[in-house]
This record gives C-alpha cells, sequence and structure tokens, in this order.
C-alpha cells in the first residue's frame, strides 16, 4: 500500500479531486481488495470535497475546533463509503463497510446541559463516574468521558447499529471551544471503549481491518461474534491474531505480592516457586515397588490360571509360593 498522511493535505486547489487521489486517500485498499479471493462488488462512493465554509460553520455551531487532519480530510472529501461484497452461490453477501460520515452528518450525541425538567431522562443520568476519575498511566489509556458538559462527543460512524464511532472532546468548558478530540467507541450498552488517540490513527486502524464487521469490537471486552470471526480467519487472520494478543495481554492480571509484605514474609523468587521435591512425596510408593520386585525375584512370578485342571493346578501353586 503506498504512504500517504493526511496531515499532508490542505486545501483541493493544490490536488485534485480524481480517482488516484482516492486510491492515495485509502493506502490502495480497494486495489489489496480486488486481489482477494471471492471479494467483489467493490464501491467506493464518489463524494466531492466540503466546502470550507461548511467546516468553518460546523465548529462555530459546534464550539469545537476539528484537528488539522480530519479537517483536511474534509477538504478533500465530505466523508467516505467503501463497500464490498462477497459472492455466495450466484448471491452477493454485503461484508466489508468503511464509512465515515459527511460533515453535515457529524451530529451531536451528549454534552448539553440538562433538561429543565427533572422527570425528563437524558443520557446525563447514566454518567456514574466520578470527578476524580483519572487515567491509566500503565495503559496510556485516557480517562472515560462524560454524558454531560464536561464533554462534547459527536457521531464519525454508525457502525451498522452495533455500536457509535465518536469524536471526543473530554475536559471541556462552557463558552470556550474545545480541542484536541480522541476516538471512542460507545458500544449499545452505553460504556466507553477507547480506540484512538488522533483521527488518523483511526482511519489507519480502519484501513489495516478491511472494514470486516465488527472490527471495532476487537479492541473491547465484547470482543468479535462467531460469525464476524469466520470472516477475519478468512480475509484478515493476522490481524484477528494480533488483536487477541493484545487484548490478552492487557486483561493479564498483576501479580499482587501485598500480602506477603502485611505479613512480614520475604518475597519469593519465581524460580522458588512450586518445587517439589518427587523422590520425597512418591518416597512410600516407590519402597513399595522395589520390595515387590525383590519379593518376585525369589519367589518368581504370578502365574495367570489357565483353562484345565493341570495348568490351574501348576499355577495356583507358583502363585502362592508353597513350591519346595
Amino acid at each position: 500500500m503506498a504512504n500517504f498522511d493526511l496531515t499532508t493535505l490542505t486545501s483541493m486547489e493544490e490536488i485534485p479531486h480524481t480517482k488516484d487521489l482516492f486510491n492515495q486517500l485509502t493506502l490502495g485498499v480497494v486495489k489489496s481488495l480486488e486481489k482477494r479471493a471471492g471479494i467483489c462488488d467493490i464501491t467506493l462512493a464518489d463524494l466531492q470535497p466540503a466546502e470550507r465554509h461548511q467546516v468553518v460553520s460546523w465548529e462555530q455551531r459546534s464550539s469545537c475546533m476539528l484537528p488539522d487532519d480530519l479537517k483536511r480530510f474534509y477538504l478533500t472529501s465530505d466523508g467516505l463509503l467503501l463497500t464490498w461484497c462477497v459472492r455466495f452461490d450466484d448471491q452477493l453477501q454485503p461484508v466489508g463497510r468503511m464509512e465515515i460520515n459527511k460533515i453535515s452528518n457529524v451530529t451531536k450525541l451528549a454534552g448539553n446541559k440538562a433538561p429543565s425538567n427533572a422527570n425528563t431522562p437524558s443520557l446525563a443520568d447514566v454518567d456514574y463516574a466520578s470527578d476524580e476519575e483519572q487515567c491509566d498511566e500503565d495503559t496510556d489509556v485516557p480517562a472515560k468521558p462524560h454524558f454531560d458538559t464536561r464533554s462534547r462527543i459527536f457521531e464519525l460512524d454508525p457502525c451498522r447499529g452495533i455500536a457509535k464511532v465518536c469524536l471526543v472532546y473530554r475536559n471541556t468548558k462552557p463558552g470556550s471551544p474545545a480541542q484536541h478530540p480522541e476516538v471512542w467507541l460507545l458500544d449499545r450498552a452505553l460504556r466507553w471503549h477507547f480506540l484512538a488517540h488522533t483521527f488518523s490513527q483511526y482511519f489507519r486502524m480502519m484501513l489495516m481491518h478491511l472494514g470486516l464487521p465488527q472490527w471495532q469490537l476487537a479492541y473491547t471486552d465484547v470482543g468479535l461474534s462467531p460469525q464476524a470471526k469466520q470472516w477475519f480467519n478468512l480475509y484478515s487472520p493476522l490481524r484477528i491474531r494480533l488483536d487477541s494478543e493484545t487484548s490478552l495481554a492487557e486483561e493479564e492480571p498483576e501479580k499482587d505480592d501485598s500480602w506477603q509484605a502485611a505479613k512480614g514474609a520475604p518475597k519469593m523468587d519465581s524460580t522458588e516457586v512450586n518445587k517439589l521435591d518427587f523422590g520425597r512425596v512418591f518416597k512410600g510408593k516407590s519402597d513399595k515397588k522395589s520390595k515387590s520386585s525383590q519379593n518376585k525375584k525369589k519367589h518368581g512370578p504370578v502365574g495367570k490360571p489357565l483353562s484345565g485342571g493341570t495348568n490351574n493346578r501348576s499355577g495356583s501353586q507358583l502363585g502362592g509360593g508353597r513350591l519346595r
């Protein structure tokens, strides 16, 4: 795939709006899809660039400053819609979908003031996170957004109804324009999952996953459905392997030695834990085996009863050890 940076775009006067530009914008993902077996009906919507006054009007109306990479993206193409299908028994099955809302459809989901009527529910009512919530320094995951005026949240991608990819401005203040947004995923249980620090990072993630169904859920504790895993195994097995390894590494609990410090016990080295002396543990069993082997040598092997009276008598005499 070609190396293309959204920050290199300035305006449509400098770069013409052509098909080659879309190939650069999507890092050649269309050509990559055309080479894969079974994929057909690849459709890339030819969207015109947004006017500069539309971008400025959105910023003024929302009291938010768009980041440079997202602003240049909209000045290149007013949104993105790329779909592809797979043919099964002469029927087309829609599978892949990469979508970025138009600037006019980047609507506000939360961040408004609470309604004056106390009986009217709002998203702020489910915002149970405390004010003292801090980011996780170990995983570099920022603090979760709020549904009240502390955050301003806008929809970037509806995700086919399974969730919503949101452009989130955190730590906002009334009357001042918000800056430096992040990309989060809001699932249907109204839980937040961090995706990327910038729009460029999220855009690359979307292209790497080829727009496969539910690919955003691979970065959450929800995980992919069995059907989505089958599509990943077919067309992006490496990504599902890397995503699963990343999620397992993040969920692996750390060793807690606080109970040892509380009791004043010295910390044990990991090499000294669970060391067993198998000679001592199975000493009784080994002694019995050695004694039984010695008896067998003295008295001979125990004979098994065979058919016939003579064989049974000789077997019993040998087995009983009465032969002198």
